[in-house]
């Protein structure tokens, strides 16, 4: 069965007993803002100050898993890092990155948001967002887990089963 990233956090959820946030949903509340479909983002600094603040408000602790991204598109389109003192203040105890084709991520976007990509873009975006990634996960000396969501599911499930039983921090998606 194919699925997206909604549906298998919703399967970690119940396989793992993690509670799953996602970061754009705090922002938005925290910040009084709506994203656009289009995924560009105004203000990326102050977003994820929002997030910080936000997570700190809800007092979120223990293990958990916030579904965010590594980079995002600035309000000209252009990709752009998420600083990383964000990081830092999250604090991670490991990363894992879904990778998926970009012509079924550019097809999931027409169906969810209207919003039309090209594949290229959509690749580029993927291969930014798993480079800085990597480059957080080593800078943070923390491990990372890049994973096709479709064909190593389970696999990205008992990998979080078994972070569990050796930490108690947070896990990023």
């Amino acid at each position: 069965m194919e699925y997206g990233k909604d549906i298998f956090l919703k399967d970690i959820e119940e396989k793992t007993g993690l509670k799953t946030y996602s970061a754009s949903k705090l922002i938005e509340e925290y910040g009084k803002i709506k994203f656009k479909e289009d995924k560009k983002t105004k203000n990326i600094n102050e977003n994820q100050n929002y997030l910080i603040n936000a997570i700190k408000t809800k007092n979120l602790s223990g293990e958990y898993i916030l579904n965010g991204h590594f980079c995002l598109l600035n309000e000209k389109g252009k990709i752009e890092k998420i600083p990383i003192e964000t990081f830092y203040k999250l604090n991670p105890s490991k990363i894992m990155i879904l990778e998926e084709k970009p012509e079924i991520i550019v097809a999931r976007r027409m169906i969810r948001d209207n919003v039309e990509v090209t594949v290229e873009d959509t690749r580029r975006f993927q291969e930014s967002e798993i480079d800085y990634g990597r480059e957080v996960a080593r800078s943070l000396n923390i491990p990372i887990f890049v994973f096709n969501l479709n064909r190593e599911n389970e696999k990205a499930i008992e990998y979080i089963k078994n972070s569990q039983r050796v930490s108690n921090k947070d896990l990023m998606v």
